[in-house]
C-alpha cells in the first residue's frame, strides 16, 4: 500500500474529519435510497399486478356468457366440441393470454385453447366466484365462474396471462434507480471533493504545521491556503504562536538572566561558605579554649579551695576549739561550699552545653536519696521557721537504676530555690508513679512551695540560662541563675520533663509555687514493699503542721499503729489524762513550737511513758530533752526515723569507727601548690599512712628513680596533681609508665588529683596511664575509698564487726564476682544483697515464661524477656550469667531480623542454649546462697 493510500485510509477513519464528514452524507443517503428503491420497487410491482389483475378480470367478464354458451352447447352435443374450441380461439385477441380453459369444479379440462393446453391447471377454489392470481413459475392464473344452465355443473373459466410485462416494468424502474443512484453520488463526490479542498486540506496543513512547531520555528508564518472561517481560525493560531514567541524569547530572556544571578549568587555562596568555614573553625577553636578555660579556672579555683577546706577539717578536729573559733570555722567552710557550689553549677552547664554530660547508671535507694536531699537542706528551712514535709506514695519503688546524683542535684536545686525563695510558711515535697511499664516507671516528683510565687514576665524566663526572674533577685538572693537551666537539661538526660505551675491557679487562697518533674528510671519488678508491723503499739501526737501529721497519720497505718491525733494542746492534755502514767506500749509525739520547755514539764507532770519531740535537729536542745527523758525526731519526718522511733532503737547507733593502718604502706602525693601537699599528707596521716611529698613532677620522678637504683620498696600509689609547671601531671604519668616497663612487674596506681570537671577528662586520664580520678576539694572519705580500691591487698580494716562481714568460699569469679557487685551497689552490702536475691528470686519465673514462649515459639517475646534478664544481670556481678543471656538474646534478634524458619534444627540450637542458660543459673544459686545465707 502507497503512503499516499496509507494517509487517505487515515484520513477516511471516524476519527478524523473527513471520515466523519464521508459517514455523516454517505449513511443518511444510502439509508435513504435504499429505503426508497425498496418502497419504488414494492409500489410500482404492486400497480403492473393490479394493472394484470385489473385486465384479467376485463377478460374473464367478456368471455363469460360466451363459455357459458359453449358450456351449455357441449352438454347437448359433445360433438361440438371442435367447434367450441374454434370459438374459444377469438379470446387470443386480447394482450399477453397465453391460454385458456372451461374446467369444472372437479378440475377436469372440459375445453382449453393455446400455449400448453393440455397442461395440468392448478386447483380451482370451492367457494367464491372470482380467483386470482395463482402463480406457477412464470405466469399467473385467474379465472371466474360461470353461471349454470339447466341446472348444469358449475363450471369455470380459466385463463393464464404473461408475466413479462410486469419483469419489463420491474427492470424499468430499476434502471431509472440506478441511474438516478449514480448521478446522486457523483453530485455527492464532487460536493465532497469541494469540502475536502476547502475545509479539510487546510485543517490538514493547519495541524500538521503546528506539530511541526518548536522553539526554534515559533517565528515562521503559516503558509495555507484557505478561507472563511478557516482562514479566521488560521489568522487566530498566527496570533496565538506569535504570542507564544514572544513569551518564549522574554522567559529565555528571564532564565539567562536567572542563571547568570544564580551564577553570582553561587559564588557569592561559596566565598560566604568559606567564610562561614573559617567562622566554625574559629568558633570551635573558641570553644576549646573556653573549655581549657574552664578547666584552667577550675583548677585554679578548687586548689586553693581544696587547701582550705582540709585545714578547716583538720581545725574541727582538734578539741580545744572555742565556741566562736568553731563558728568562725563553720562559717569559712560553708562559704568555702558554696563558692564550690557555683564553680559546679558553671561548669556543669559548660558539660551540658558542649553535650559531653553523661548519666551514670547505678542502683540507689529513691526514698533514701530524697530525704538526704530534705535532711542537707534542713538547717535553711529551721533558720527561716519553714515547715517540711515529704509524701512518698505506696507504688513508688524504693530502690530504682539511675544517677543518684543528677537526680539529687536536681531536687537539691528545687528544695533550695524554694527555701531561697519562701520568707516563711511550707514545703512539701511529693514523688508519685505516673507510668508504670516494665523493668521502667516514669516517676513524677513535684516541690510545692508558699513562696512569693511568680509573675507572668519570670515565668517565660525561667528555665533560660543566668536567670532568676527578677534581675533584682540575684543580689537578694544570690546564685548564679544556672541552676534551672542546668536542671532542665538534667532531666531531660532522664527522659523527663520539667515544669512549674501557680499555686493560687489551683486554688485562690493558696500563694507561692509548685515546680515539678519526671524522671525515667529503671526499676525491678519483682521488688515487693513490706512494711514492718506495730499492731501493739498505740501513738497518740499532736503536730501544728497538717502536712506532716497527714504524713504520720499514713505512716502508721501503714504500720498498723493505733493513732490518736490530738486537735490542741489542751486536747492533748485531756487525753494524756485518760492515759495511764507508765505505759510501755504508748508514744506520745509532739511539736516543737512555742515555750518547749514548758510544753515538756507540763506533759511529764501527767505522763510518764515513751515521749519524742518532733523538729529540726538545730531547733532542739539535746540537754532539755536528756532532762525531760524526751527523744528527738528530726524534721522532715521520714519512713525509717519512724520506724526507728517505735522500735526504740538508739537515734544515733555508735558507728564502728574505721581505724585504718597501713602495712607498710607508703604514698607519694605530689603537688605543686604546698597547701594541698600539706592537707592531703595531713588526712593520710590520720590513716596511718606514711607519706612522701613532692611539688612537681620533676621532683617525684626523680624520688622514684632513687628508689628503684637504690633497690627499696616502691610507693604503693600515687596521688598526682594534673596541672603543674613545666612538668605536668600527664608527663609525669607518662614517664612513670616508661620507667616501670623497664622494671620486671612494677606498677604503681597513680590517682589523679584535679579540678579537671569536664566529660572527657576522666578518659583522657585513664588513657595516658592513669588508674583513677579524684575530683578537688578530696575528702578523707574519698581517700579511704581509693585506697581500699587499690592497696586492698595491704590496707586493711581493724575492728570490723565479725556480724556484718561476708565471708565467701573461693568460687569462680566468672559464676559470681562479689567485688563487682559491691561496686555496682555503690559499696552498700545490704543493697548489693537485695539485688542478688532479687535476681535469684527471678530465677523460676524467667525460666518458665522462656521455656513456654520457645514451646509456642513466641520468638519476638522472647526475645523481650531475654533482654530483661540480660538487663538485670547489669547489675550484679555475674559476669558468665550476663555473657551467655546476651549470647542468647543476639541469637534470637538475628533470627527475627533474618525472617529464618523455625526449622528442627534451629529449634535444637534453641534448646542447647536454654540448657546452658539453665546451667549457669544452677551455678550462680548455688554460689549465692554463700552470700545469702550469710
Amino acid at each position: 500500500m502507497s503512503n499516499f493510500n496509507k494517509k487517505l485510509f487515515k484520513r477516511l477513519k471516524l476519527n478524523h474529519a473527513y471520515g466523519q464528514l464521508i459517514a455523516l452524507i454517505f449513511v443518511p443517503i444510502m439509508i435513504l435510497a435504499c429505503v426508497g428503491t425498496a418502497l419504488v420497487l414494492s409500489e410500482t410491482s404492486a400497480a403492473a399486478k393490479s394493472k394484470q389483475r385489473f385486465q384479467a378480470i376485463a377478460i374473464l367478464s367478456r368471455y363469460q356468457y360466451t363459455a357459458e354458451q359453449l358450456t351449455a352447447v357441449m352438454e347437448k352435443s359433445p360433438l361440438q366440441h371442435t367447434k367450441a374450441e374454434n370459438i374459444l380461439q377469438k379470446i387470443f385477441n386480447e394482450k399477453h393470454l397465453l391460454s385458456a380453459a372451461i374446467l369444472d369444479g372437479n378440475n377436469v379440462n372440459h375445453l382449453s385453447v393455446g400455449y400448453q393446453n393440455q397442461r395440468e391447471w392448478p386447483k380451482i377454489p370451492k367457494t367464491g366466484t372470482f380467483f386470482g392470481p395463482i402463480h406457477n413459475k412464470y405466469n399467473n392464473i385467474y379465472g371466474i365462474k360461470l353461471n349454470p344452465i339447466n341446472n348444469a355443473q358449475n363450471m369455470w373459466l380459466v385463463i393464464e396471462l404473461d408475466n413479462q410485462p410486469l419483469e419489463i416494468s420491474h427492470y424499468r424502474v430499476m434502471i431509472v434507480l440506478i441511474t438516478t443512484a449514480l448521478l446522486t453520488l457523483l453530485l455527492l463526490l464532487l460536493c465532497l471533493n469541494f469540502y475536502s479542498r476547502r475545509w479539510i486540506a487546510p485543517m490538514y496543513e493547519i495541524r500538521m504545521q503546528l506539530q511541526r512547531l518548536n522553539a526554534d520555528t515559533l517565528d515562521q508564518h503559516m503558509v495555507i491556503n484557505s478561507t472563511g472561517e478557516l482562514r479566521l481560525l488560521q489568522r487566530d493560531i498566527a496570533n496565538v504562536v506569535k504570542r507564544l514567541h514572544f513569551s518564549f524569547l522574554e522567559l529565555k530572556e528571564h532564565t539567562e538572566q536567572t542563571e547568570d544571578d544564580l551564577r553570582r549568587t553561587l559564588d557569592t555562596l561559596e566565598v560566604q561558605n568559606i567564610t562561614y568555614k573559617q567562622a566554625r573553625d574559629q568558633a570551635i577553636s573558641s570553644n576549646q579554649a573556653k573549655s581549657v578555660f574552664l578547666a584552667n579556672i577550675s583548677h585554679e579555683l578548687r586548689t586553693p579551695l581544696n587547701s582550705i577546706d582540709g585545714f578547716i577539717h583538720l581545725m574541727l578536729r582538734q578539741d580545744n576549739l572555742s565556741n566562736d573559733q568553731s563558728l568562725y570555722l563553720q562559717t569559712i567552710r560553708k562559704s568555702s561550699a558554696h563558692l564550690l557550689a557555683l564553680i559546679n553549677d558553671v561548669l556543669d552547664f559548660s558539660k551540658i552545653d558542649a553535650g559531653k554530660l553523661e548519666l551514670e547508671t547505678a542502683p540507689f535507694d529513691l526514698e533514701e536519696a530524697i530525704f538526704d536531699v530534705m535532711d542537707m537542706l534542713s538547717p535553711l528551712a529551721a533558720q527561716k521557721h519553714i515547715e517540711m514535709a515529704f509524701y512518698f506514695a505506696d507504688n513508688v519503688p524504693k530502690h530504682v537504676i539511675g544517677d543518684a546524683l543528677r537526680f539529687k542535684q536536681v531536687l537539691t536545686n528545687l528544695i533550695s530555690n524554694a527555701i531561697k525563695f519562701t520568707p516563711d510558711g511550707e514545703i512539701i515535697v511529693r514523688a508519685r508513679m505516673e507510668h508504670d511499664d516494665i523493668g521502667q516507671c516514669l516517676l513524677h516528683f513535684s516541690v510545692q512551695d508558699s513562696g512569693i510565687g511568680l509573675s507572668g514576665t519570670d515565668r517565660k524566663k525561667l528555665f533560660e540560662s543566668f536567670s532568676q526572674g527578677d534581675a533584682s533577685v540575684t543580689r537578694q538572693f544570690g546564685g548564679t541563675g544556672l541552676g534551672l537551666a542546668i536542671s532542665k537539661q538534667l532531666v531531660h538526660l532522664m527522659h523527663g520533663q520539667i515544669g512549674f505551675e501557680d499555686n493560687q491557679e489551683r486554688a485562690p487562697t493558696e500563694k507561692g509555687s509548685t515546680f515539678w518533674f519526671t524522671a525515667m528510671l529503671t526499676t525491678n519488678e519483682n521488688e515487693e514493699i513490706i512494711h514492718p508491723s506495730f499492731r501493739d503499739l498505740n501513738v497518740v501526737s499532736f503536730l501544728a503542721h497538717p502536712a506532716t501529721a497527714n504524713v504520720l497519720r499514713h505512716y502508721l497505718e501503714n504500720y498498723q499503729v493505733q493513732h490518736t491525733e490530738a486537735q490542741s494542746i489542751l486536747d492533748l492534755f485531756s487525753r494524756l489524762n485518760s492515759l495511764e502514767k507508765n505505759i510501755e506500749n504508748t508514744w506520745l509525739i509532739v511539736d516543737h513550737s512555742g515555750d518547749t520547755e514548758a510544753l515538756l514539764k507540763e506533759i511529764r507532770g501527767r505522763y510518764q511513758g515513751h515521749l519524742a519531740v518532733y523538729g529540726y535537729q538545730m531547733s532542739l536542745d539535746p540537754n532539755m530533752l536528756n532532762e525531760y527523758m524526751a527523744r528527738p525526731l528530726y524534721q522532715p519526718l521520714s519512713r525509717s526515723s519512724v520506724i526507728q522511733l517505735l522500735s526504740n532503737k538508739p537515734i544515733f547507733e555508735q558507728e564502728q569507727h574505721k581505724d585504718f593502718k597501713g602495712q607498710d604502706l607508703h604514698i607519694l602525693a605530689v603537688d605543686d601548690h604546698l597547701p594541698n601537699l600539706i592537707v592531703l599528707e595531713a588526712l593520710l596521716g590520720e590513716l596511718n599512712v606514711k607519706t612522701t611529698k613532692a611539688q612537681s613532677g620533676q621532683e617525684a620522678l626523680t624520688i622514684i628513680q632513687q628508689a628503684v637504683e637504690q633497690g627499696s620498696k616502691p610507693f604503693d600509689l600515687i596521688f598526682m596533681d594534673i596541672q603543674m609547671p613545666v612538668m605536668s601531671g600527664i608527663d609525669t604519668t607518662r614517664a612513670i609508665r616508661s620507667l616501670e616497663s623497664t622494671l620486671d612487674g612494677m606498677r604503681m596506681p597513680i590517682i589523679a588529683l584535679t579540678a579537671h570537671a569536664l566529660a572527657d577528662e576522666k578518659q583522657k586520664l585513664l588513657k595516658v596511664g592513669m588508674d583513677d580520678y579524684v575530683t578537688k576539694p578530696i575528702q578523707i572519705e574519698q581517700i579511704i575509698q581509693i585506697l581500699t580500691n587499690w592497696t586492698s591487698d595491704k590496707f586493711i580494716q581493724h575492728q570490723t564487726p565479725v556480724e556484718n562481714t561476708i565471708y565467701i568460699e573461693a568460687f569462680d569469679t566468672d559464676i559470681l564476682d562479689w567485688k563487682q557487685s559491691l561496686a555496682l551497689a555503690a559499696n552498700k552490702e545490704d543493697l548489693a544483697q537485695d539485688l542478688l536475691k532479687m535476681l535469684v528470686d527471678s530465677f523460676p519465673t524467667e525460666l518458665d515464661e522462656i521455656s513456654q514462649l520457645i514451646e509456642l515459639e513466641d520468638f519476638p517475646q522472647l526475645e523481650h524477656v531475654l533482654h530483661r534478664l540480660y538487663g538485670a544481670t547489669r547489675y550484679v556481678g555475674t559476669p558468665k550469667l550476663q555473657r551467655v543471656t546476651g549470647d542468647f538474646e543476639q541469637f534470637i534478634s538475628t533470627l527475627r531480623k533474618e525472617r529464618r524458619k523455625a526449622d528442627e534444627a534451629f529449634i535444637q540450637d534453641v534448646m542447647q542454649r536454654l540448657d546452658d542458660l539453665q546451667l549457669v543459673i544452677h551455678e550462680v544459686e548455688t554460689a549465692a546462697q554463700q552470700i545469702l545465707v550469710n
